[in-house]
Order: structure tokens, then C-alpha cells, then sequence
């Protein structure tokens, strides 16, 4: 079982990335009482079908359910405004921002309309089983849970948890494919790296602590992913968009023009006076 904090922020990375996009609210942390929120799709992760008690994870080939016949998916131009400073968070946003950019414009190349039924299972079981977790933490039966914080029944439960299992499953099939035929894979220092860096991430005590709840090939999965996507942000072509110095000026002289804030609440204060002392008085 996990514990707290790990739970917590296992639950809120798992429904901002996959759950958050279709509605259904994510967990954080903000309080025993109040810590469901809407969210929206985030970076890649763990994969929510990872959960030890969905059982072993099933094997597919990638290739099967989506066709990659050229090499488009890395001849992509990406326009966008460079991070507005050096701060991590700014750095974050803007490769969240590409990323998105990168998987619409891959989807749209490569359509993905169909799933492995055994992996899609898997994933279902895995999201139920988490906020089952959840649910019994904080004292509840599920369906109590359900309607207490997400406002919905064991049936509307399932049916977002399908929706948000293919959601998932097109992006891990469609970036499986590219590494199939790119020769990406996970070496064995990548995985151990990456086991410390996702116990880390998620508050476990220990690489074997997040194992006890992941299974290794859903590590792996996840790790594959992360490769493949460092892959295509650097061999597509990302234009940063530059403000030209006249744009700067025109943006400076409008903003000028239109005057502080202190100047325009006088100039709205001066108007008012104005119109009160223009308005006829009231005949008694």
C-alpha cells in the first residue's frame, strides 16, 4: 500500500495526465477535505496502467495499430515564443507547449483508432484500483467516494476511465511506434536512472519501494516514452518566435497612448464628475 504523500502525488500526476484533459478532476493535496480539482493534460509519465494490483502489464507491438511509413514525424516545424525567463517553471511551460505542439501534429499524421483490448483493460483496472486507494484512505466505499468528490456514479466512473485509458494509449502506442523504427529502447543504465528519478518525483522512499507498486515494464514504458519525446523535440525543427523591435515599439507607444493605470482611473473619475455635473437635476 502506499503511503500518503506518495499516494497523493501519484494520484495528481496520473490525473493531470491522463485524467485531467476529459473532465475528470485530479487529486492534490491541499487539504483532507478539499483536494480534487479540474486540471489539464501534463508532461508524459508514469503511465496510469502500472498499478501491481492490475496484475502484469500485456505486451504489444506498436507497429500493429499504428503504420509509420515515412519520415514525417520528424520533418515538423514548431513555432514558439521562447520561455519569458530562466526559471525552471518558465522552462517547464515551454516544453509542455512543445510537446503539445509535437503529439497534435503527430496525431493528425498518424491517426491511432484502435488499442490493444487486453492493455486497455489493464489500464481501466489500474485508474479504478488507484482511487479505490483512495477512497479507502480517506474512510469512504468507492461509490460514496465517487459521488462525494468526483459527482458521479461507478458506471460514469467507468465509462471516463475508458475514455482516459485510449487517451493515454494513443499517445504511448503512437510514440512506441516512432521508437520501433528509430531503434529508441531503454538501456539498462536509462532504467535504473530513471527508477531513481521517478522514486524521487513521487515521494517514494526508494527505487524498490516505487517497485513494490510499478511494475518493471511499466516503468520501462514510461521511460520509453520520455526518450522518444527528447527525441523529437530535437531532430524536428522548433522556431523560436522573436519580437521584432518595432512590434516592441508599438506595443510601448500603444500602451503609452492609452496611459498608466493611476492616469486612466483619474481620466474615468474626471468623466464621471463630468456626466454627474451635466445631468439634469431631479424635479421635486
Amino acid at each position: 500500500m502506499r503511503t500518503y504523500k506518495a499516494l497523493t502525488a501519484m494520484l495528481a500526476a496520473l490525473a493531470v495526465s491522463v485524467m485531467g484533459a476529459l473532465s475528470l478532476p485530479a487529486a492534490e493535496s491541499q487539504s483532507e477535505s478539499t483536494f480534487l480539482e479540474e486540471t489539464e493534460a501534463a508532461e508524459v509519465s508514469l503511465p496510469a496502467g502500472g498499478s501491481v494490483s492490475a496484475g502484469i502489464r500485456p505486451a504489444y507491438k506498436a507497429s500493429d495499430y499504428v503504420k509509420i511509413k515515412d519520415d514525417s514525424y520528424k520533418e515538423l516545424t514548431i513555432r514558439l515564443y521562447p520561455p519569458a525567463d530562466d526559471s525552471d517553471e518558465e522552462k517547464a511551460v515551454w516544453k509542455k507547449e512543445l510537446d503539445t505542439n509535437l503529439m497534435t501534429q503527430l496525431y493528425s499524421l498518424y491517426p491511432v483508432n484502435r488499442y490493444p483490448a487486453d492493455l486497455e483493460s489493464y489500464v481501466v483496472s489500474s485508474l479504478t484500483s488507484t482511487y479505490q486507494q483512495y477512497a479507502e484512505m480517506y474512510g469512504m466505499d468507492f461509490d460514496t467516494f465517487l459521488s462525494t468528490y468526483l459527482s458521479m456514479d461507478e458506471s460514469t466512473f467507468a465509462e471516463k476511465a475508458k475514455d482516459a485509458a485510449d487517451k493515454t494509449l494513443k499517445e504511448e502506442i503512437l510514440l512506441s511506434a516512432i521508437a520501433e523504427k528509430e531503434g529508441i529502447f531503454v538501456t539498462d543504465e536509462d532504467y535504473q536512472k530513471g527508477l531513481e528519478s521517478y522514486a524521487a518525483k513521487y515521494v517514494y522512499a526508494s527505487a524498490d519501494a516505487l517497485l513494490s507498486d510499478f511494475d518493471e515494464a511499466t516503468v520501462k514504458v514510461s521511460l520509453l516514452m520520455d526518450k522518444t519525446l527528447a527525441f523529437l523535440e530535437t531532430a524536428n525543427n522548433v522556431e523560436e518566435i522573436v519580437e521584432t523591435e518595432a512590434e516592441t515599439e508599438s506595443e510601448t507607444a500603444a500602451a503609452g497612448a492609452a496611459g498608466t493605470p493611476e492616469e486612466l482611473s483619474e481620466k474615468d473619475s474626471s468623466q464621471t464628475d463630468a456626466a454627474s455635473a451635466e445631468a439634469p437635476a431631479d424635479s421635486q
